[in-house]
């Protein structure tokens, strides 16, 4: 008997010979608003083809999705479960409809399970038609099962102290948890329901099979996301946790305590000549009025995070590589604000008006060196007490070729046993080859048969989220901020993480920096067993962990 949306009856009498059980996942895009009624509730039903006697296609219906509040872009949380039978021609049809009293259709198509199946990435897009007129695009992925007695893994999930996204009330927030993909892409693998007007949510128990979460592999990562569910459909991002289901069964590698540690923050931007003219329209610093340039977009997403893990919303702005007339020299390491010459700006704001500051002021120059930079950095970081109070970021925005690769590497290995982690956004159309080397994931960073303690270097390419060589709409500004703000503080966790380590860093005081009101502190709470749940991590208020390797607030 078909439960609905996902689930078949296990009664092996009635499975097919050669035949596998699959899982499809369903998403559809630029969806046309047909409904009268107004409302954009989209839900997917899935059939497939029967035939008869008389060959005549008669379409039964396998299952149906949940409708999706206020959306043209839906992505499906239900999943359609089916067997594959090799010998036979399995045709699918997918139908959109309008949640209402009218059911209003909004398109459909049909594809053979083999096509989905035999597809790159066993991942098939087709387009939705309704009366001959186009209705957006519908994709659908397949996956195996197995045999069906697969490991479960089991949720029980809560935050703490989430930003208020709305302006007169506090925030509906619900998870999304997701699977990677073997392309690096996302699948929806569970959403939970909003919880009205809470900060302090504690969501229901869900259960995700293995193979939906992560391939079977409990060293996979999985995303779960944060957000506020708004009514419109528009759902503001809060944050998201990247971890792998062995990490929370090991919940010293997943929750490192680091109690009243504060994070520090200095900004680096070049200004070389590589860039090009900034009157010159082309020119990477080029600012027309109406448009902003990749520097900004820069400064804002890594801004916008980073300014909620300092009670103060203090940055240290510099600037590297041009000359500040009258004087000739070229200059590292000069305040943006090249007026007061002080390098201390309050907040994303600060910052912006600094670079402006910056772009009014000075003249492009060279060579594109960091180590000046990062050896600023080294001796702030340096200046820290030990306790692991204090942690220091250092940006580096840039556009491209290194001009001291060797110096710039002795820098980073000296400063691998400090508390200091390195970011550095590429902007601009560069192949950005030698920053990969810099970003050592597979191996310390070595030079002349030093190595460095750890590593402490992410690079970030903003060029994957923006078009290619086009003025920039709104949407692009957006999608780039969004993307990069998700990305740029992805490996700091896990680089504080073996700081703390390195040092025999522990919890000494049940008090946080991030719980007062300036700089929230958010953390999920996660219980996980295939059958009788277990506690991983620690539950709310148990103050003494940030749980910055889990949750990102931005």
């Amino acid at each position: 008997m078909l439960r609905r949306g996902s689930f078949l009856d296990d009664d092996e009498a009635e499975r097919p010979p050669k035949s596998v059980r699959v899982l499809l996942t369903i998403f559809a895009r630029d969806l046309k608003d047909v409904n009268v009624d107004g409302d954009q509730d989209p839900y997917c039903v899935v059939s497939v083809t029967q035939a008869g006697m008389n060959r005549t296609r008669v379409w039964e219906e396998i299952g149906r999705t949940e409708a999706i509040t206020n959306t043209l872009n839906p992505d499906w949380a239900t999943k359609i479960c089916m067997y594959y039978n090799f010998e036979e021609q399995q045709r699918l049809q997918f139908e959109i409809f309008f949640k209402g009293p009218y059911k209003q259709r909004a398109g459909v198509a049909s594809m053979l399970l083999h096509e989905i199946v035999g597809a790159k990435y066993n991942r098939l897009t087709k387009d939705l038609v309704e009366e001959g007129k186009h209705q957006g695009t519908i994709t659908v992925t397949a996956e195996e099962m197995g045999d069906g007695r697969q490991e479960s893994v089991y949720f029980v999930t809560s935050a703490t102290n989430l930003d208020k996204k709305d302006f007169l009330g506090k925030c509906d927030p619900f998870l999304k948890v997701l699977r990677v993909n073997e392309d690096g892409t996302t699948q929806l693998a569970y959403r939970t329901r909003y919880h009205e007007q809470n900060l302090n949510p504690k969501w229901a128990p869900f259960e995700i099979l293995l193979d939906q979460l992560c391939y079977g592999d409990k060293d996979r990562e999985f995303i779960v996301e944060c957000y506020d569910w708004d009514q419109d459909g528009g759902h503001d991002f809060i944050g998201e946790c990247r971890t792998t289901v062995n990490r929370l069964i090991n919940k010293d590698d997943v929750d490192l305590p680091v109690s009243r540690t504060e994070l520090d923050f200095t900004v680096a931007i070049d200004f070389t000549k590589s860039n090009l003219p900034m009157e010159d329209q082309s020119s990477l610093h080029h600012i027309d009025g109406e448009n902003i340039n990749q520097y900004e977009i820069a400064i804002m997403a890594v801004g916008e995070i980073c300014q909620h893990y300092n009670r103060s919303k203090i940055f240290r702005a510099y600037g590297f590589g041009a000359k500040i007339p009258p004087d000739t020299k070229t200059h590292y390491n000069f305040p943006l604000n090249v007026v007061t010459n002080d390098p201390h700006c309050f907040g994303i704001t600060g910052l912006l008006e600094a670079y402006l500051i910056a772009q009014s002021r000075v003249e492009l120059s060279g060579p594109t060196d960091y180590s000046h930079t990062i050896r600023l950095a080294a001796k702030r970081a340096a200046s820290f007490p030990e306790d692991g109070s204090k942690y220091s970021v250092l940006l580096i925005l840039t556009d491209g070729v290194i001009g001291d690769m060797e110096d710039t590497k002795m820098e980073i290995i000296k400063a691998s046993t400090l508390p200091l982690s390195i970011i550095i956004v590429g902007v601009g159309y560069d192949s950005f080859k030698e920053m990969k080397i810099l970003d050592s994931d597979n191996q310390m960073l070595n030079h002349n048969g030093k190595y460095a303690k750890r590593d402490i270097v992410q690079f970030v390419q903003l060029r994957k989220y923006l078009p290619p060589h086009k003025i920039l709409t709104q949407e692009d500004t957006f999608h780039a901020k969004t993307m990069l703000a998700k990305e740029v503080l992805y490996e700091v966790p896990a680089q504080l993480t073996s700081y703390m380590k390195s040092k025999g860093i522990y919890p000494r005081s049940p008090t946080s920096p991030f719980l007062d009101d300036q700089s929230r502190r958010a953390s999920i709470n996660t219980l996980e067993s295939p059958r009788t749940p277990r506690r991983l991590l620690p539950a709310p208020p148990d103050d003494r962990y940030f749980n910055f390797n889990n949750l990102q607030i931005s």
